[in-house]
């Protein structure tokens, strides 16, 4: 969960974010405590920030790990909209569904186990999300973009969590070995999603770093 911003900037942004729902923000830490990959804290506010802006009723996420980021952005949509997400993990998959049913969300909210590649091509609605969140396998994002860009409406959003992984992405300088093809698949997915007509991207340096794009 490495930021690529300096943490007296971080600690600052984040101090500034009230913590409204004392449940939640118990279950955010508690995943951190653990060291899962959630999204940051002020990333979140920033999805709270869009979800309102564009109304959002609908929304695909791919990754769900265990279920925090879909709960939060239920609560953002005060409990009324619907969320589809997709884990790869049994063991979050399992995880996430307790959670969702913790939090009385099993009817907002459904969650897909297996392979996203596979699942996105049966969910295959065009036309129907506001939103989308990609928080999964780097290697796979443009793959991930395709197939969720299909289902979006015009004007819709989607957002890439962490596009600039620890910095790597900006610099080689960053890069390891081990690392290699994931930078090299990351630069050519935010060069593509940077440059083709259809879209509106801006990349921001939140959290990890995040894509945001427009569906035209």
């Amino acid at each position: 969960m490495d930021n690529i911003n300096r943490e007296y900037i971080d600690v600052y942004i984040n101090s500034l974010i009230e913590n409204r729902d004392e449940e939640l923000e118990k279950f955010r830490l508690e995943c951190v405590e653990r060291q899962l990959p959630i999204i940051h804290k002020e990333v979140g506010q920033f999805i709270k920030l869009i979800i309102n802006q564009i109304n959002a009723k609908n929304i695909i996420e791919v990754g769900t790990n265990v279920g925090y980021s879909s709960i939060f952005m239920s609560h953002v949509m005060n409990n009324e909209g619907r969320i589809v997400t997709l884990e790869r993990s049994e063991k979050f998959y399992k995880e996430a569904i307790e959670n969702i049913k913790k939090y009385n969300l099993d009817k907002n909210i459904e969650v897909f186990y297996g392979d996203a590649v596979e699942i996105l091509d049966n969910i295959n609605i065009d036309g129907f999300f506001d939103l989308a969140f990609i928080d999964a396998a780097k290697s796979y994002y443009t793959t991930f973009f395709d197939k969720c860009s299909k289902m979006m409406k015009s004007g819709g959003i989607i957002i890439s969590d962490n596009v600039l992984y620890q910095g790597m992405i900006a610099t080689d300088d960053l890069v390891v070995r081990r690392k290699k093809t994931l930078v090299r698949n990351m630069r050519e997915y935010l060069d593509y999603i940077s440059h083709d007509d259809r879209y509106i991207t801006s990349i921001l340096p939140l959290g990890d770093g995040l894509a945001v794009t427009l569906i035209k």
